[in-house]
């Protein structure tokens, strides 16, 4: 496991993507958290609003569903070329030969694509931490940011993680990255749509299947207030933990089946 993990250390970080993704994962969280900050000010809002506003500044708009959070697709890219490369340019049979452990190369994958994921999250948060504090309006850090901030590392993680599996799966870089973007980006809202709709006009049972969404699940779990901005529409949204429990449950599913077929299959 230790030569595993050596190698995996090695490749995670002398691939030129893994920089780019990261930083630039980095500097759009900045250039968001920025353009908020300078664009509220403390006239704009109610005093028991500061708080809120505060953790929307520093979470770059994850924690308002009316801001995306860009950084989850780079790190979704990142965790598919973590297995991707390896079908992409042959280096599979490689990395077997050197490990032949298949057990081994997944989990040092998954252990270091999550370390990585989890620092440059560390690093973007802290950085945006500092533009609130300079640049906000009278910010205000309450001791309840602290939910949407480790939602917001599960996120990311978590679209990591989900990129490396359908790699697994799909056996292709470019299917995988199809699949990571189009599903949450595309589909899913679409599903969404259509199922709100459904709720709203004819049968609210499944409308309550819109609470299945895996993406659209962690996204709501990073909202403050919940109560408020989970509530759109006539649909009966789910509570924050199993909004996380319908997220990793997806997630996990996707990891499992990624190795499980990585195991039991030719190289």
């Amino acid at each position: 496991m230790t030569g595993a993990l050596k190698y995996e250390w090695v490749r995670i970080r002398t691939i030129a993507s893994t920089y780019w993704l990261s930083g630039i994962a980095i500097l759009l969280n900045a250039v968001v958290c920025f353009i908020i900050a300078l664009s509220v000010t403390a006239s704009n809002v109610d005093d028991l609003d500061v708080g809120q506003v505060t953790t929307w500044t520093w979470t770059a708009g994850a924690s308002a569903p009316i801001t995306p959070v860009l950084a989850g697709v780079f790190f979704a890219v990142m965790g598919v070329m973590a297995m991707g490369h390896e079908y992409r340019y042959g280096t599979n049979k490689a990395t077997l030969s050197a490990i032949p452990d298949r057990i081994a190369v997944l989990a040092a994958k998954v252990v270091m694509l999550s370390l990585w994921v989890v620092g440059v999250v560390a690093v973007s948060l802290l950085l945006d931490l500092g533009i609130t504090w300079l640049f906000l309006d009278g910010p205000d850090f309450e001791a309840a940011a602290w939910r949407p901030i480790v939602n917001y590392f599960g996120y990311c993680l978590g679209f990591a993680l989900a990129g490396f599996g359908l790699a697994a799966i799909l056996r292709s870089q470019v299917g995988a990255l199809v699949a990571v973007l189009v599903w949450p980006l595309v589909l899913e809202p679409i599903a969404y749509g259509i199922l709100n709709f459904i709720g709203e006009s004819t049968n609210a049972g499944v409308g309550k299947l819109a609470n299945l969404l895996p993406a659209s699940a962690g996204r709501r779990a990073m909202f403050d207030p919940y109560d408020i901005f989970a509530g759109f529409g006539a649909l009966d949204t789910w509570g924050i933990a199993a909004s996380v429990v319908v997220f990793w449950a997806a997630v996990l599913g996707l990891v499992l089946a990624g190795s499980a077929l990585f195991i039991k299959r030719d190289a």
